[in-house]
């Protein structure tokens, strides 16, 4: 069966794409679920979203130009059948994936997705020894995603990390997790993106974003659960600032002792802490408003934001 493709600068809010499957898990380290959510009842701006895009894109035919040197090398004939290409679900409208580079090995009728990736060397811990076959869950997720929109069986995630390393992951189709990936992002298109029921927040930041206006009630009763988060919070909030206390006079102790010195170096000659002098510059906002006030006017903004305090309240009778 032919697959359906979608044409270059679609609507991305209309669809569920492979490198949302991440954040409908809770499992994407850029997106939560709501900023999902988000995305796809109030989508970015084109600009934006252009900005984004380019950035994906730009290492990609470095990447795949060493994955095919690298088969080639390994034995295999490799054809190149596409890159890029956007397809649609054949079952469900709203699911799609762009598979970044598509090839048929060694004359073989099934095709081969390829997702490509570049990867900073400070990440590269997520990803495990050079030798293993271990990569950050959220992208095996996309590589599968993909096999189910496309009903291919054979994958390959191809990441360079650095300039110069390239590792070649295969990742076979496993039709239980297929279907459990399915089963997720329909649950929510259906119940969320479609119904407009935001998802649950997970984080302080989905929070703020979800619940962004003061209600109207003013205030609610604690139940138990809360009065106890509450009462713990109380009691860690106390525990750090009596511990920062306690770090305070220890770096006055440590700077006392090193007077002029710039660095301390423990007995093994390694460097513990540092005490230098630094430059930088910064905007003296009172100066501005005196001497150009109708520009510090002009560039002036006004914000507004929940503010959580916890306050010192009477325990008695908690």
């Amino acid at each position: 069966m032919a697959l359906q493709t979608i044409a270059p600068g679609h609507d991305r809010a209309k669809y569920l794409g492979g490198s949302d499957i991440a954040a409908v898990l809770g499992i994407s380290p850029w997106k939560t679920p709501l900023d999902l959510y988000l995305d796809k009842i109030k989508p970015r701006a084109e600009g934006e979203r252009k900005q984004v895009l380019t950035r994906g894109i730009r290492w990609e035919g470095v990447v795949s130009e060493m994955l095919v040197e690298r088969l080639e090398a390994d034995g295999h004939s490799v054809e190149i059948v596409g890159s890029n290409n956007r397809y649609r679900d054949p079952q469900h409208d709203f699911m799609a994936a762009e598979i970044d580079f598509e090839v048929r090995l060694d004359g073989a009728e099934e095709i081969t997705n390829v997702e490509l990736k570049t990867v900073h060397p400070f990440k590269m811990k997520e990803w495990g020894e050079s030798d293993t076959d271990h990569m950050p869950t959220h992208y095996t997720a996309q590589v599968m995603w993909g096999l189910g929109v496309t009903g291919r069986k054979s994958g390959i995630l191809a990441a360079l990390f650095g300039a110069d390393e390239l590792r070649a992951y295969p990742v076979d189709r496993d039709e239980e997790t297929v279907q459990a990936l399915r089963s997720r992002g329909a649950d929510f298109w259906g119940n969320h993106v479609r119904a407009g029921v935001p998802p649950d927040p997970i984080s302080i930041r989905d929070t703020d974003r979800l619940f962004s206006e003061d209600g109207v009630a003013d205030a609610m009763q604690a139940d138990p659960a809360l009065s106890e988060w509450l009462m713990r919070m109380r009691f860690i909030r106390a525990e750090i600032k009596a511990r920062e206390a306690e770090a305070e006079v220890l770096e006055f102790q440590i700077r006392k002792a090193m007077g002029t010195n710039t660095q301390v170096l423990m007995p093994n000659g390694k460097a513990a802490c540092e005490w230098k002098v630094r430059t930088g510059s910064y905007i003296d906002e009172a100066e501005l408003k005196k001497a150009h006030p109708k520009i510090a006017r002009q560039f002036t903004r006004k914000w507004e934001k929940r503010v959580f305090n916890l306050k010192h309240f009477d325990t008695t009778g908690i």
